[in-house]
């Protein structure tokens, strides 16, 4: 039986585990040791470019966690509040950006300590909205789902981030889908998307360099479904990221095999493209198909370790996998189960933020998007509070 070696990593000790363990040791039912939620913060009080909030609340920064130690962690929002009415994307607050929060697990509330504001090399903010037309992928609109929104060549839909030692952030991001880096100040310094595409970003406008340095194949993303997370190795350079489902398949909309890719964040280059093949989608709730699997969060372990987050709109479970450039589809075979969370009480929905807390200790962050919800509203009319909120919990594992 072989066993990974335990890894400090910026305050977080690395796992115990191997694909050899499960079959010998089932790990034990796992229990929430701690659970705290995001206080009401408005929208218009959080971020100065808002112009009206619409009763919207600060939300949707449960889509990454980094860890700082103390109970500190790094998030990001996603694109801002939003929702799909028809056949369209609606923006309630189109002129939100995306921000990083740093926040603190503290009592029984989760705490604003500092936040940034993506913008471009010159100071404007990058907002959220979508760069350009993409087949598969919904128009912008305003809240009542039928007025157009202008399409921004600098928006991003982040999801994931890290920091490197050099003191800047790593993102990831679902429009590109890319992985964009970020200076200690918000300022984005460059986004890498799919080689092929950065003509069509220059030709529409962004405001800072843009680069073709990611395999082509990827611009074949299922709409809303681009890059998920991001982890940063112990070398403090390579990055691993996670496609969110399956790249568009004709005549396969329940195709199972999605995609890992490793990047130098240095160089600027990836490393290694990685198939990643979702546990049987009857392992999960009846009825769930292969459309319905997502990755959301990926916690880095060691330099050839990563725990992968596999879920649904109503299960999670999360999986080591050993990332080995010889072996270049990952399966069931080379999972090891660190904990499935199915059932467990005071697990929150949607969780797409992870964490090593410690050897025994899982924290996760739910995406409560924007806690309204979806559907038309009139555009001088507030939203209806959906009642959801962001929730951190640590999880107690074996």
């Amino acid at each position: 039986m072989r066993l990974l070696p335990a890894v400090a990593l910026m305050g977080v000790t690395g796992l115990l585990a191997g694909p050899a363990l499960a079959a010998t040791a089932a790990p034990s039912a796992p229990t929430v040791d701690k659970r705290v939620t995001l206080d009401a913060v408005p929208l218009g009080d959080f971020q100065s470019t808002v112009v009206d909030d619409h009763g919207v609340e600060l939300g949707g920064l449960g889509s990454g966690l980094f860890a700082l130690g103390r109970n500190e962690y790094w998030t990001v929002t996603d694109r801002g509040p939003n929702g799909e009415v028809g056949d369209a994307r609606t923006f309630i607050v189109p002129e939100f950006t995306p921000s990083l929060v740093k926040v603190r697990a503290r009592g029984n509330d989760l705490q604003v300590l500092d936040s940034l504001l993506l913008t471009t090399p010159a100071g404007e903010p990058v907002t959220g909205l979508p760069n350009f037309a993409v087949a598969g992928d919904p128009p912008p609109v305003l809240a009542d789902g039928v007025t157009p929104v202008a399409y921004n060549a600098n928006g991003l839909d982040t999801e994931g981030v890290v920091r490197t030692p050099d003191g800047h952030f790593w993102l990831v991001d679902e429009y590109g889908p890319s992985i964009v880096e970020v200076d200690a100040s918000g300022h984005v310094v460059a986004r890498h998307v799919p080689a092929g595409l950065e003509d069509d970003y220059v030709a529409a406008g962004a405001d800072y360099p843009i680069s073709g340095s990611l395999p082509a194949g990827l611009s074949a993303r299922r709409g809303n479904r681009g890059f998920e997370d991001i982890a940063l190795l112990p070398d403090g350079r390579t990055v691993v990221v996670a496609l969110q489902s399956s790249v568009v398949v004709p005549g396969d909309r329940d195709r199972i095999i999605t995609e890992l890719v490793s990047f130098d964040t240095r160089t600027g280059t990836t490393l290694h493209e990685y198939g990643y093949r979702f546990d049987a989608p009857s392992t999960f709730a009846a009825g769930t198909r292969g459309r319905d699997l997502k990755i959301s969060a990926l916690v880095p372990v060691d330099q050839t370790h990563v725990v992968v987050e596999e879920r649904t709109d109503t299960e999670a479970r999360f999986h080591t996998v050993e990332l080995d450039p010889a072996d270049p589809l990952i399966t069931e075979e080379d999972k090891t189960l660190l904990v499935n969370l199915a059932g467990v009480a005071g697990v929150p929905g949607k969780i797409e933020g992870a964490a090593l807390k410690n050897r025994s200790t899982l924290a996760i962050i739910s995406d409560n998007d924007f806690g309204f919800v979806p559907r038309a509203y009139g555009l001088d009319e507030d939203v209806e509070q959906s009642g959801v909120r962001t929730t951190y919990v640590e999880v107690k594992l074996d």
